[in-house]
């Protein structure tokens, strides 16, 4: 698992730390929040489709192999096309490639998880999205940092370098344990229809889109821009505030692990995110107060979210086709929010986006205890 971990971690490193730089490096070249929101809605339309592609190979020769065959290149490559990109097909671009890295880490890491730790899913799940969000937080303070100090040409080298030292953790997991299903090529196709899944599973994948939109728009675009708009922050304020975000959610997800998933705990992150995201717009002064409240609901909300997909796919021999056939409806969900948040956002302002997202997110937890309980 510490190699898992590791890759993870590497992953998301770069991750977050494209995740602040691109919309801000568009938004210095003068494109508007609707066109960003075009550029970044690419990631999501096409990793609905590759996730799906790859996951139902996975499953025929084995997890172990994607992180070194893909995910490695694939994270090497698109931060390099962003380095040199200088035009929006060029972004559109390195959108994609980004899409193939983030499609082969997804395709498999939940079936690593669940093959190393079979008594532990959800547990080992959870501890690997509060990774997620530890690295995260640290790719956004270094390159918010980075910003200021080396331009955006610099940091994205330094994060190309991440990127290269993937390759240790990727290639030592080369001969680690492998899942392959007992059915065909063409079974395995067969698998991705959608009318051999119960009703829990599709329920569960329903309750999904809702923790993506409550989410998505406003970290791979709205708040990136807001805090540059609206707030005049600097890059480094920027990289701070992501970072503490990102270390308060992973801590809180962290020591959560134990606690009970119930009604109570529902009341509790949903109360929170809908005082949040109600205020955010206007918070003026009290923005970061605000902020990192979000990033309790956030860590509490995480452990629903593993905790269901763990529920939905038992079938230990198919685990990345379910988990890809799960994640379709969230994934839709991921394009047309991000499409649509930054004509809203450009056209009406911020208040109506950051509401809807404590809204959705409500929803997702009680469709998430419900799930469990079913």
């Amino acid at each position: 698992m510490k190699r898992i971990f590791a890759i993870t971690f590497l992953n998301h490193l770069v991750s977050g730390g494209l995740a602040l730089i691109i919309p801000l490096l568009l938004l210095k070249r003068n494109v508007n929040l609707a066109e960003i929101g075009i550029v970044i809605s690419i990631l999501p339309l096409v990793f609905l489709v590759v996730r799906l592609l790859l996951a139902t190979l996975a499953d025929q020769v084995g997890w172990a192999r994607f992180y070194l065959l893909l995910n490695w290149p694939g994270t090497v490559f698109s931060t390099l096309i962003y380095l040199v990109a200088n035009s929006i097909p060029a972004f559109l671009l390195g959108k994609i490639v980004e899409a193939v890295k983030v499609s082969s880490y997804w395709a498999v890491n939940r079936t690593a998880i669940f093959s190393l730790s079979p008594k532990q899913k959800a547990a080992g799940a959870t501890r690997n999205a509060a990774v997620i969000s530890l690295s995260t937080a640290i790719g956004s303070a270094i390159s918010g940092v980075a910003l200021v100090f080396m331009g955006f040409e610099l940091t994205l080298g330094m994060l190309i370098l991440a990127s290269a030292i993937m390759v240790i953790p990727a290639a030592l997991l080369w001969r680690a344990q492998r899942m392959k299903s007992r059915a065909g090529v063409l079974e395995a196709m067969a698998l991705l229809n959608p009318r051999d899944k119960g009703k829990i599973f599709w329920f569960v994948s329903f309750a999904m889109l809702f923790f993506s939109l409550a989410f998505y728009p406003l970290f791979a675009l709205l708040l990136p821009v807001f805090m540059v708009q609206q707030l005049g922050y600097d890059y480094i304020t920027i990289g701070v505030a992501f970072m503490l975000y990102g270390l308060l959610a992973a801590s809180v997800t962290f020591s959560t692990l134990r606690i009970r998933l119930d009604i109570r705990r529902v009341v509790v992150q949903s109360v929170i995110a809908l005082f949040v995201t109600f205020l955010l717009a206007n918070s003026g002064s009290y923005f970061l107060a605000l902020f990192l409240a979000l990033a309790l609901a956030d860590g509490l909300g995480i452990g629903f979210f593993e905790s269901i997909i763990a529920k939905a796919t038992k079938n230990e021999l198919t685990v990345s086709v379910d988990v890809g056939l799960l994640h379709i409806p969230m994934r839709v969900a991921e394009f047309t929010s991000v499409l649509l948040a930054g004509f809203v956002a450009q056209s009406f302002g911020y208040m109506p986006v950051f509401a809807a997202s404590g809204i959705f997110f409500t929803v997702f937890s009680v469709l998430s205890l419900y799930a469990l309980k079913m």
